[in-house]
């Protein structure tokens, strides 16, 4: 001790003072463990794992088949519709009426009204006269004269987007009937309201799928027809307000038909480019012509040259095809009449009433109008109508 300088001296008799203190206060001398830090350590390294949910099969989300660049597909339904089982026909008919039972003989009484004939002697056919062509200013006057007769901005027959419409030939009542991208057919008496003012509206869940054509029955037109992507042709007879479904063979992706003026025979057109004819009086399968690769939408008969089709591609043409080729040759040789070539997709071909002028449209904007030549049943350009080809896309 005699050996340490002033200083140190001085810092050991300051060390001996506090440890004094320190056992006067009766406080632990070993360091305090922080337990909650270590306890929080550990809870972070050592992170239980959660249990497991069970694993479900995800839900396939909703998409156009158009928008995936995908066909249709008719697998869903093949195994519960095949059309070559005596039952299918029965399953087909509809099951998933939105309408009471109140509500579904009221739709009958509307029905049977539609299909009344007027009691008057049939008009004698009128010898052909020139047509009287119209100036501008006198069908701008006329169509000035048109008014809106129901007092509705807008009628809602089906659930969603109307994809196909066509109305009653009756002379006794104004039908309308209408189908959407969900399978619904709609009617809707035009003339009629309820009690409470609302138009006078039924539906049907007529396919699962979206219906792309219909057409009433040339020859009895208290039977509507309607073909959808679901694989199904059905007919509906507005005298018992039931749907059936027609027997072709086998499951087609329908995107439009036509029928005979006799009404036996449909001619029918699919997604995958093919022509189908199936006549209703035989048992036999449709017969299919493979015509296209890509998608054929529409199919019309000329009214007064009955053996002339026109058909629309999504290839980019019109076609015209005589039928008469197909009853000398069964192969897929046969070729076509005439072949119009447009700028984009053409989604509509449809002849004139009287059977001489052919319409088409496309997805260029283009409502074209050609000549028929009778003679050498060719097409000729009479002009083209600037329009929006492209709603509802």
């Amino acid at each position: 001790m005699s050996n340490l300088s002033e200083y140190e001296k001085k810092r050991l008799e300051n060390i001996r003072a506090n440890e004094a203190l320190l056992r006067g206060l009766e406080l632990p001398t070993k360091p305090i463990k922080n337990e909650g830090e270590k306890k929080k350590l550990k809870t972070t390294l050592n992170k239980p794992k959660p249990k497991q949910k069970p694993r479900v099969r995800p839900v396939a989300t909703r998409a156009s088949a158009r928008i995936r660049g995908q066909e249709p597909d008719l697998t869903v339904v093949h195994e519960d519709m095949s059309m070559s089982e005596p039952s299918a026909a029965k399953r087909a008919r509809f099951d998933d009426s939105t309408m009471s039972k109140e509500d579904e003989q009221k739709f009958l009484g509307v029905l049977e009204e539609a299909l009344k004939m007027p009691n008057t002697i049939p008009a004698v056919k009128k010898e052909h006269q020139p047509k009287q062509v119209k100036s501008y200013q006198t069908l701008q006057k006329s169509l000035q004269k048109l008014e809106i007769r129901h007092e509705w901005d807008t009628v809602k027959v089906t659930n969603s987007r109307i994809t196909t419409s066509v109305f009653h030939p009756s002379q006794s009542k104004i039908l309308a009937c209408a189908a959407d991208k969900e399978g619904y057919v709609g009617f809707w008496d035009v003339n009629g309201t309820q009690d409470n003012g609302d138009p006078v509206t039924y539906k049907y869940k007529a396919h699962k799928r979206t219906v792309n054509d219909m057409h009433f029955n040339p020859a009895d037109n208290s039977k509507l027809l309607s073909a959808a992507y679901d694989g199904l042709i059905q007919v509906f007879d507005m005298n018992a307000a039931k749907f059936e479904a027609l027997k072709v063979g086998d499951i087609y992706s329908y995107t439009g038909f036509d029928m005979t003026r006799d009404g036996h025979c449909v001619w029918f057109t699919t997604s995958d480019g093919e022509l189908g004819f199936v006549d209703m009086r035989s048992k036999k399968d449709a017969t299919i012509h493979q015509l296209k690769a890509k998608k054929i939408g529409c199919v019309h008969l000329n009214p007064v040259q009955t053996h002339l089709m026109a058909l629309s591609s999504n290839d980019r043409s019109s076609t015209i095809w005589d039928l008469r080729m197909w009853s000398k040759s069964s192969k897929d040789d046969v070729e076509p009449l005439q072949s119009i070539e447009h700028g984009y997709s053409v989604t509509s071909s449809y002849w004139s009433p009287n059977g001489d002028m052919l319409a088409t449209t496309a997805y260029d904007n283009f409502v074209r109008l050609f000549d028929l030549n009778s003679k050498t049943s060719s097409l000729e350009l009479n002009t083209a109508i600037r329009h929006n080809c492209t709603t509802g896309r």
